[in-house]
């Protein structure tokens, strides 16, 4: 994919490829996702450091998605795509452009009521992706969901089958794709400024003490300030509801 930036600079008779060395301010390796919000967070820690109108190279994998959803989240945060162009070993270059930050006035509430690996990680996903974007992300965990905010806790798949080969897929998320587990990802959302909330009932069943918790602020209440978040929220995201044996 080339941009609309890269399209007429090549019109105009200059080279990306030798902009890009000559202008960039730092870079940033992301060969190893297949996830673009995992890229954009990469991104966006390096951009901190930087000032505005500095230039990032950043090196993924040339998905053409990952390059799509890099376009998008570049216009929606007020930074600028200036080229994202293939490589031969299926790789991208991209160079994104510091802009001036862009308020994002959606809200996201995303409910997680289980804590089986397989049912919590897309809405994780969507959780991110949210984030990146600069959306104001509210992360609801009850039933055995509260179980994912205890320090240390490891989410397995669910049934005995499922337990036995949990090494596995984790190895495959972390390894080959480059899919953050679930309290890896909790911790991104807190570093991108989520807001959580923790079923206070279902803590006490769960048996999943205040101290325990891995993330604060987090704020303990119940179902009727979950009616509250959701009124309150234009982008609604449920995880599969299980009743696990606490």
């Amino acid at each position: 994919m080339v941009t609309e930036a890269a399209k007429a600079q090549r019109e105009t008779g200059g080279s990306s490829e030798h902009t890009g060395r000559a202008e960039v301010t730092r870079q940033v390796d992301a060969e190893r996702t297949w996830k673009p919000y995992q890229v954009m967070y990469e991104v966006i820690k390096a951009l901190r450091e930087l000032e505005s109108g500095s230039i990032l190279e950043v090196t993924t994998r040339g998905d053409e998605g990952l390059l799509n959803d890099l376009q998008i989240w570049s216009e929606v945060t007020g930074h600028t795509l200036i080229a994202s162009q293939r490589q031969a070993n299926d790789t991208a270059r991209s160079l994104i452009r510091k802009g001036e930050p862009q308020s994002n006035d959606h809200r996201m509430t995303v409910v997680i009521s289980t804590a089986s690996l397989e049912h919590v990680v897309y809405p994780l996903d969507k959780a991110l992706a949210g984030s990146v974007l600069g959306m104001e992300v509210n992360v609801v965990f009850e039933g055995a969901g509260v179980r994912l905010l205890q320090r240390g806790y490891r989410a397995k798949l669910s049934g005995v089958v499922g337990r036995i080969f949990t090494p596995m897929v984790e190895r495959v998320m972390k390894r080959e794709i480059g899919w953050p587990l679930p309290q890896a990802s909790i911790l991104i959302l807190e570093d991108l400024g989520a807001h959580f909330y923790a079923c206070g009932p279902s803590m006490f069943g769960y048996g999943v003490r205040k101290e325990e918790l891995m993330v604060e602020p987090c704020t303990i209440a119940a179902v009727v300030t979950w009616a509250d978040l959701l009124s309150r929220s234009d982008i609604q995201v449920f995880s599969k509801a299980q009743f696990e044996k606490p």
